[in-house]
């Protein structure tokens, strides 16, 4: 069924200041939060920040943290380009890293106010909700961690927020020029140059338009000219590139998903689902979840399942009127769900519209049930007790943060402290060759602090180290033929929290090949270890 469309709301001069708030809000608390200069405690973050170094240099989009550099087909050209930019302009590693950093803070900031904006422009919730939304996604120390590392969840959400923006505009207007539709279509592209998940948002939109009656023709024609090369590029590298299994994990996905065949990953849906759930319902109020949790009842999972599941259910209901925002986030789900990595990280760019329809949910609930006017004062008091826990979890993790280091969401015992990380990188600067290959579990932090190619201690494999599944592609063995094939001659051990699967192939590798390892740097903290490589 297909409703018209509401005619957009006008926005007011405390709608404007609404939002310049809560965008302060978000952007005093990550800077709470942030560590200026620190990079690679994701690995992912550390690998945006190489390309970007190799764009800035002229050297092509490759990946010079690998030995060979091999050209980057993995993650799209957009967001690297845009902390080149940064790079080019301040060259100087690791100053410039601060610079970067505040792109991600000021995305998430402006992702903060604008979507408060969007939805009520659009009539998607009243004022009250946005606000809510807004205050409690810009204190949850989980959207607050993407948004202070050089990684394009942030940057990306609001870019998709800015495509909605833009389609609501389209629906609403009367026939366009072929010149404006082909723009259209140019900006509908752009979040799958930021993200693959980004190219979900292709079919939803020309969909949309044309459900509402609008010209898609040149729509599509812009978005192709966008979307085209990089689709081009992926496989023509990988056809005429041949990569080895370990250059293989930076470069493409599709080893992930044939290697153990359809048997695991029909399973891997619903362990993403019952994630997604939970996520979508205590990912913006991680104070509560933290009391919660502490007493690990299955009455409370069972809340956050109920929670989520509701806010999923209001989605999918509005989602089939074709109203986009629901069509995108239902479509967005549905990709998720399949994709074999952990969905945490791909709910933070849309955390600030789960939180509207959960508390939407909420307060119209709240509304039905009580018969006289008690839930007008109970949902403040609520959101002020939530938005107090978040803000309390905020100021602790920030003052860790601030007195090791080293930001992080998983808590280590004893602190991991950024200052054994530079005893590390000291010690290779000044012990082995510019060209010296090391091997290490946080390979790309390696790089870009010691200018030393590196390459991953283990062969990642998302089934087997999320979800249970054995895996064929790592072991000893394989590591041994990786420093052999690469003549590495250092290893390096470094604590990751979180992250098992580091410590057990080294574990293991040290066990089974007892007299190859000498140790020749052990760091104040002795978890940092440096291992040579005998003949």
């Amino acid at each position: 069924m297909v409703t018209e469309l509401p005619a957009p709301q006008p926005l007011t001069r405390r709608d404007r200041l609404t939002a310049l708030i809560l965008a302060a809000v978000a952007l005093a608390a990550g800077y709470w939060w942030l560590v200026a200069g620190v990079c690679g405690t994701y690995h992912d973050d550390a690998i945006y920040v190489a390309t970007a170094k190799a764009l800035a240099e002229g050297r092509g989009y490759r990946l010079i943290n690998l030995p060979a550099a091999p050209l980057q087909t993995k993650y799209p050209v957009l967001y690297p380009a845009l902390l080149a930019l940064i790079w080019k302009l301040w060259p100087s590693f690791p100053d410039n890293l601060w610079a970067m950093q505040a792109l991600s803070l000021l995305a998430g900031g402006a992702l903060t106010g604008l979507s408060y904006l969007y939805l009520v422009r659009f009539g998607y919730c009243s004022r009250g909700v946005a606000l809510a939304a807004g205050l409690l996604c810009g204190t949850s120390i989980n959207f607050l961690y993407f948004s202070t590392l050089t990684l394009s969840e942030i940057p990306f959400g609001l870019l998709v927020l800015g495509v909605l923006w833009a389609l609501e505009n389209q629906a609403r207007s009367p026939q366009s020029s072929g010149v404006r539709q082909f723009l259209m279509g140019v900006l509908l592209g752009l979040p799958y140059l930021c993200r693959s998940l980004g190219i979900i948002l292709a079919p939803v939109g020309l969909f949309f338009l044309y459900r509402r009656r609008r010209p898609v023709l040149w729509v599509a024609v812009g978005t192709a000219a966008v979307i085209l090369p990089w689709l081009w590029w992926i496989p023509w590298i990988s056809v005429h590139v041949p990569q080895d299994p370990i250059v293989g994990y930076y470069t493409d996905y599709f080893t992930w998903w044939y290697e153990h065949g359809f048997s695991v990953y029909a399973q891997i849906p619903f362990h993403n689902l019952a994630h997604i759930l939970i996520f979508s319902s205590f990912l913006g109020v991680p104070g509560l979840e933290k009391i919660i949790f502490s007493a690990e009842s299955k009455i409370s999972l069972f809340f956050f399942y109920f929670l989520g599941l509701i806010t999923w259910i209001i989605i999918a209901a509005n989602a089939r009127r074709i109203q986009l925002l629901p069509l995108y986030l239902a479509a967005y789900l549905a990709v998720v769900i399949l994709w074999p990595w952990p969905p945490f990280r791909f709910l933070a760019p849309i955390l600030p519209f789960l939180l509207a329809y959960l508390i939407f949910w909420l307060a119209a609930s709240a509304t039905r049930l009580s018969s006289i006017p008690i839930h007008r004062y109970v949902l403040p008091v609520a959101l002020a007790i939530l938005l107090t826990a978040n803000l309390v979890l905020v100021y602790n993790y920030g003052r860790v943060n601030r007195e090791t280091g080293y930001p992080t969401l998983v808590r280590s015992h004893p602190k991991i402290y950024w200052s054994s990380h530079e005893e590390v990188f000291n010690w290779i600067k000044s012990h082995t060759a510019p060209d010296e290959v090391i091997i290490s579990g946080s390979d790309s932090m390696v790089y870009l602090y010691t200018g030393r190619p590196a390459i991953r201690l283990y062969l990642a494999n998302p089934a087997s180290i999320f979800y249970g599944y054995p895996s064929q592609s790592r072991g000893t063995e394989d590591i041994l033929q990786a420093m052999k094939a690469y003549q590495a001659r250092y290893l390096v051990q470094m604590p990751v929290p979180g992250e098992k699967d580091p410590e057990k192939d080294l574990h293991a590798l040290l066990q089974e090949s007892p007299g190859v390892w000498q140790p020749v740097f052990v760091g104040k903290d002795p978890r940092f270890i440096i291992y040579a490589v005998r003949p």
